[in-house]
């Protein structure tokens, strides 16, 4: 189902909306306006929240060059007329009407998408990359609901969220190529037909390996385990704070309780493990390790490098 709205909403609809701007404008000034900017806003606005890793980070750019071209060819091609303000029938009003709610939509989309890029006015420490060369894409991550969902755990009404409220600006970062693809067909199965399975998992701070769990099993795409969210993972006491690196490797977990690291050592592998949709790492800093729900301690935010991170955006290690 997750596939399948992806194609619709990020594909489907967008070349829908460009192929019907490209064909069907209609020639008043204030009416093709009303058209161009309804599909504009749309468009951008799916570019910003959406999450663009299949398809990959670059198709929004091409829906944009696409959109820019068929504007201009309109103008060019005097496909408008700019000594009217309306001319379009009956249909094709009710056709506009209906497309501004996409632009409404669109610039919802964008504001919010914005907001999540202010830097949250709550703690925060700077850590080093998780991963040792290759390029990575932000899934989750942001300071708002609309580009990180972990967000939503910091609802004070849902009590099932209170040991898990560690994670509410937790980051989830994918392995990809230069090019974006992260997997070798449309939603394999098997964890480890994905780019980020297997990936090396770095200490990204110095300190002390507090919790270690490395038994879990890696889940099939797209089985999720609800009960042991985090799957395999590594807490470090990394001094007046913890990092939880999850969803590590079944029996890919390469430092134990007590073990002293150093910002770059090697900790592990990703996996699929825990409540995971697909290969990826997930990544949260909290204040305390409480003994009884170890992911329940006080959120705080993260950098990389001095780097707030928000979904879509692309980190590079060298």
């Amino acid at each position: 189902m997750n596939s399948l709205f992806v194609l619709l909403v990020q594909v489907f609809l967008p070349v829908l909306l460009l192929a019907w701007l490209a064909l069907y404008a209609v020639s008043g000034v204030l009416a093709f306006s009303l058209q161009a900017l309804s599909v504009g806003l749309f468009l951008l606005g799916l570019a910003m929240a959406a999450l663009w890793a299949m398809p990959p980070f670059w198709v929004p750019y091409l829906y944009g060059l696409v959109y820019v071209v068929i504007v201009l060819r309109h103008f060019i091609n005097g496909r408008v007329d700019t000594t009217l303000l309306w001319s379009a029938g009956p249909l094709q009003s009710a056709m506009l009407v209906m497309v501004a709610a996409f632009g409404i939509v669109g610039t919802y989309l964008t504001v919010s998408a914005l907001e999540g890029r202010r830097l949250p006015a709550v703690g925060m420490v700077d850590i080093a990359p998780p991963f040792g060369p290759g390029t990575f894409l932000v899934a989750h991550g942001g300071s708002n609901a609309g580009v990180n969902a972990y967000l939503r755990t910091l609802d004070p009404e849902e009590e099932r969220f209170i040991p898990w409220r560690g994670q509410s600006r937790a980051l989830d970062i994918f392995t990809i190529s230069p090019w974006g693809s992260h997997m070798d067909a449309w939603w394999p199965a098997d964890p480890a037909r994905y780019k980020t399975f297997g990936t090396p998992v770095l200490a990204p701070c110095d300190g002390t390996v507090a919790l270690v769990v490395d038994s879990l099993p890696d889940m099939q795409v797209p089985q999720m385990d609800p009960v042991n969210l985090a799957g395999n993972f590594v807490a470090i006491d990394c001094g007046g704070f913890y990092l939880v690196l999850a969803h590590l490797r079944q029996g890919g977990v390469w430092v134990r309780e007590g073990d002293v690291v150093e910002t770059g050592d090697e900790l592990g592998e990703i996996g699929n493990s825990g409540n995971s949709s697909e290969p990826h790492l997930h990544i949260h800093a909290q204040r305390g390790l409480p003994e009884n729900a170890p992911l329940g301690g006080e959120p705080l935010a993260l950098t990389i490098n001095g780097r707030f991170l928000v979904r879509n955006d692309r980190l590079k290690v060298e």
